[in-house]
């Protein structure tokens, strides 16, 4: 029982952990986009998709906002698109006021519409993110509670020990379903324990174990399915420059570059 060792500390809420996740794998099934919602759309492919992504993560970047933030309003989006039938035209307003709501929900210091509209190259008026704002938010129900992977990283890399190396690369590796549309059918707590285990078998830290398992709440038979769609993607030519880039930097262990090699 890896809880009991911080029994004593007051932030670990040892006590309550077990409940809060739980609590965390209902609201992951309630708010999963729907795997197929771009058969409804008339205007959009998920090629348009990608390439959203791939800007929003640019901007992500820019801006140095948190990991959860991307994660949020990457959920906000395919919800909405899941509901909601958009034209190609709207699509850049809906990813970047998807973030706009993300990071004031997320963020201690969010940027401010100007800077959002900026990054559009004034591409909208400022009452037309807000408009927007006000109709997603309620297509959403106002519910931005979305248990996003690194939540759940950090659930597992207690049984890791909280090796540095396996958490930057499982957070690459969990990355690569923001730009893929394939894995919108995988929960955040099955992204989370594909990318531990596949950064695990990158760096050669030994098997999958029974306090991974626990921790995870997935079997090595369970995560691979998603795993093999990781590898899948690293396989293929570089289709998304900011997010690799991203990844690509020294900060991040160059983790891009690595799995690419490997």
């Amino acid at each position: 029982d890896l809880d009991a060792e911080d029994a004593d500390d007051p932030l670990m809420v040892a006590e309550y952990v077990n409940e809060i996740f739980d609590y965390m794998r209902h609201l992951e099934i309630k708010l999963l986009p729907n795997p197929k919602y771009m058969d409804q759309q008339k205007e959009l492919t998920w090629k348009m998709r990608s390439i959203l992504v791939d800007w929003l993560i640019e901007v992500h970047n820019k801006f140095r906002l948190l990991g959860e933030t991307l994660f949020l309003t990457i959920n906000m989006i395919d919800r909405f698109l899941s509901l909601r039938t958009v034209s190609l035209v709207k699509l850049q307003l809906v990813g970047i006021t998807c973030m706009f709501s993300a990071a004031k929900y997320e963020e201690i210091m969010s940027p401010s519409v100007h800077n959002f509209i900026f990054m559009t190259d004034g591409g909208f008026t400022e009452d037309e993110v807000l408009e927007a704002e006000r109709y997603l938010l309620q297509v959403l129900d106002f519910d931005l509670s979305y248990p996003n992977p690194l939540n759940f990283l950090r659930r597992v890399s207690k049984a890791d020990n909280y090796d540095m190396q396996t958490r930057t690369l499982a957070k690459y590796l969990m990355d690569i379903s923001l730009v893929d549309h394939r894995f919108l059918g995988c929960p955040p707590s099955m992204l989370a324990a594909a990318g531990v285990y596949l950064a695990r078998q990158m760096l050669n830290r030994g098997p999958w174990d029974a306090n991974l398992t626990h921790y995870s709440g997935y079997s090595k038979e369970e995560v691979l399915p998603c795993v093999q769609l990781m590898i899948n993607y690293l396989a293929q030519p570089i289709r998304h420059e900011n997010f690799f880039k991203k990844y690509a930097n020294k900060k991040l262990m160059k983790a891009s570059l690595f799995s690419r090699e490997w």
